[in-house]
């Protein structure tokens, strides 16, 4: 299986973590953010990644030299855009894409027995405590509880038929069609999975690492 990670993140709400390196390179205890999905992926039999990237790419060049093929955007196409310009150094039919910045534990092997085309999803934690009230009294604080919905955590198994525009947003232009013709199945994930996109977020990840031997 072939897959293509989306590393073209300026990660501008981690300044000034990343002010002069792309998102996927922010240090997460002293490892490149980029470092701790390798290690998942080494797991299974991915016979080759693409890189897609653009903003200072040449960071992740110089640390991990000719372990990527490196598909460089030279102006800023969105994640359906990036897809598009990396699905050249696909072989395949089907191909896996993911966000350099979603951090995840899915069993790939199973996902790609689910086959495609398919997103993965996952429950998650209001971001505030939840008040359960009765007859006008609050009954209960519960802080930071598990959500009965189910988010988008930014991994997809796709057909090469699926078309992609030159520019333009999976979440935004291509996923909704699919979903909407009945073509898009959900993979549900129950195991770990957490998005680095603030600086409280590096910090639960950082301190998540720190005692988990995942």
């Amino acid at each position: 299986m072939e897959i293509i990670i989306l590393a073209g993140g300026m990660g501008k709400r981690l300044r000034p973590l990343s002010e002069n390196i792309p998102k996927c390179m922010v240090p997460v205890n002293n490892r490149p953010l980029l470092d701790y999905q390798l290690e998942w992926l080494d797991k299974y039999k991915i016979s080759s990644i693409v890189l897609a990237c653009g903003y200072k790419w040449e960071h992740i060049k110089q640390l991990y030299g000719d372990r990527f093929v490196y598909s460089v955007e030279k102006e800023p196409l969105g994640t359906a855009g990036a897809v598009k310009l990396a699905l050249e150094h696909i072989e395949g039919d089907e191909y896996i894409v993911l966000n350099a910045d979603d951090l995840t534990n899915v069993n790939l092997n199973d996902l790609i027995k689910f086959g495609s085309n398919a997103t993965v999803v996952a429950n998650f934690h209001s971001q505030f405590g939840i008040v359960d009230m009765n007859d006008g009294k609050i009954v209960q604080f519960r802080e930071k509880p598990l959500l009965p919905y189910w988010a988008n955590t930014g991994l997809h198994l796709l057909n090469k038929d699926v078309k992609m525009p030159a520019k333009g947003s999976l979440e935004q232009d291509v996923l909704p069609i699919l979903a909407k013709e009945g073509k898009l199945k959900a993979y549900k994930h129950t195991g770990f999975w957490q998005t680095v996109n603030t600086v409280k977020e590096l910090e639960e990840v950082e301190a998540f690492f720190k005692n988990s031997k995942m």
